[in-house]
C-alpha cells in the first residue's frame, strides 16, 4: 500500500511537511536569527514602532458640525403653496442660497485654505463645497396630504454638515454657511417684495390715470348728449348714452380694483403667496462637535500590536540579509552533507575562533533561502 501511495500522482502531497510544522520551524528559525543578531532586530523594531505610532497618534481627525434649517410656510400660504422649486431643494440651497460672493467673503475672513493665494478663489470655494454636505428630509412641500390635516402647513428640514480638521472651525464655518443661506433667502424675498410693491404702485397709478380719463370722457359725452337732445338728434343722444353706460361700468370696476390695491392682509394674500414671501427660513438645531481626547489605553494597545508585528518583521528582514552560517539548516541549503552536531557549552568562547578574530563562513542569501526537496 505504501509503495502504491508513493507512486500515485498524489504522493507528493503526502510527502509534504504539514503546514503547522512548517510554521513552527520558520518561527524557530526567526528566533535563532534574532538571538544571533538581537541588537539590529530590536533597533529596527523600535524605529518602525515609533514611526507607525507617531503617524497614528498624529493622524488628523475630522469633525462634523451640523446646522439644521427649517423652511416653512406662513399663515397666508396655508394649503396654497405649490412650487416645483421644492423638488430640487438641494440644488436650490447649494446653487442659489450659497452664492460665490458671500463665500469669498467668508473664506477671506476665516483665512481658509491658504493655497487659494496661489490656486485662486475658485479652488477655495470648491474645497468649501466639497466639505459641505446638504441633506433634505421631512419635505412636505413635495409629499403633502391635505386630507390628513387641513390646517397643517408645509415645511422641510435642511441639514448643512461641514467637515473640518478643527472642531471649532467646523462649527464656525457651518454657522456662517447657514447665516449666508438665511441672508440670501431674505434678500431674494426682499427683492421680490420690492418688485411686488412696484407692480402695485404702477397698477394704482394706471388705475388713477384711467379713472381721470373716464371722468373727462364722461363729462364730455354727457355735455354732447344734452346738446343732441336739445337739437332733437335722438340717435346721437342714444349712442352717447350707451357710451356713458360703458364708461360707468368700467369706472365701477376700476374703483373696485383701486380699493383692493389700497387694502392689505387678506386682500394681498394671493400676491404674497405667489411671490413666495410667506416662506421663512430659520435655524432650528445646532450640533457642535467636541474635541476628541486620545485614549491612553487605546494607544498602549496599538503600540503593543505594532511592536509585536515590527519585531517579527524586523527579524525576518535582518535574517534575510544575514549571509552567515548559524545552524545545520544553512549547511543543508548549500547541498552539503551534515556529518554531526556539536552541542554548545559554557566554555565555547574560551580560545574560540571568534575570540581570535577569525571571520565566520558566509552563505549567499539566495542560496541560504533556497528550498531543498
Amino acid at each position: 500500500m505504501t509503495g502504491m501511495s508513493s507512486g500515485s500522482p498524489d504522493g507528493w502531497y503526502e510527502s509534504e511537511e504539514p503546514t503547522r510544522l512548517g510554521m513552527v520551524t520558520e518561527l524557530q528559525r526567526i528566533k535563532r536569527r534574532m538571538r544571533a543578531r538581537p541588537l539590529p532586530v530590536i533597533l529596527l523594531a523600535i524605529v518602525v514602532t515609533a514611526g507607525v505610532t507617531y503617524r497614528f497618534a498624529n493622524k488628523p481627525k475630522l469633525y462634523e458640525s451640523r446646522i439644521v434649517l427649517a423652511l416653512s410656510e406662513g399663515v397666508l400660504s396655508q394649503n396654497k403653496t405649490d412650487y416645483v422649486l421644492f423638488d430640487q431643494l438641494k440644488q436650490y440651497v447649494g446653487n442659489v442660497l450659497l452664492p460665490d460672493a458671500p463665500l469669498n467673503e467668508m473664506i477671506e475672513r476665516r483665512n481658509l485654505f491658504p493655497l487659494r493665494k496661489q490656486l485662486g478663489m475658485e479652488f477655495a470655494r470648491n474645497e468649501v463645497r466639497g466639505n459641505l454636505e446638504i441633506e433634505i428630509w421631512k419635505n412636505s412641500f413635495v409629499y403633502f396630504d391635505t386630507e390628513d390635516d387641513s390646517n397643517a402647513r408645509k415645511s422641510a428640514r435642511i441639514g448643512l454638515t461641514y467637515t473640518d480638521g478643527d472642531n471649532v472651525r467646523a462649527y464656525e464655518v457651518a454657522r456662517d454657511l447657514a447665516t449666508i443661506a438665511i441672508k440670501t433667502h431674505d434678500e431674494l424675498q426682499q427683492a421680490v417684495a420690492d418688485q411686488l410693491a412696484k407692480d402695485v404702485a404702477r397698477a394704482r397709478e394706471q388705475t388713477a390715470e384711467r379713472l381721470d380719463e373716464i371722468a373727462e370722457l364722461r363729462a364730455t359725452k354727457l355735455t354732447a348728449a344734452d346738446d343732441a337732445r336739445r337739437r332733437g338728434n335722438l340717435d346721437l343722444a342714444t349712442a352717447l348714452s350707451i357710451e356713458l353706460l360703458q364708461y360707468a361700468t368700467e369706472e365701477k370696476k376700476l374703483l373696485e380694483q383701486q380699493r383692493a390695491l389700497a387694502q392689505s392682509g387678506e386682500a394681498n394674500a394671493d400676491r404674497i403667496v405667489a411671490a413666495g414671501l410667506d416662506i421663512s427660513l430659520s435655524i432650528v438645531e445646532e450640533r457642535r462637535p467636541e474635541k476628541a481626547e486620545q485614549s491612553e489605553l487605546a494607544l498602549l494597545i496599538v503600540i503593543s500590536v505594532i511592536g509585536l508585528g515590527a519585531l517579527l518583521g524586523s527579524a525576518l528582514f535582518v535574517g534575510a540579509f544575514d549571509v552567515r552560517i548559524h545552524d545545520a539548516d544553512d549547511v543543508q541549503r548549500l547541498n552539503l552533507p551534515v556529518l554531526g552536531h556539536v552541542p554548545g557549552f559554557h566554555g565555547d568562547d574560551v580560545g574560540s575562533l571568534a575570540a581570535r578574530g577569525v571571520p565566520r563562513g558566509r552563505v549567499p542569501w539566495f542560496l541560504r533561502w533556497r528550498s531543498k526537496r
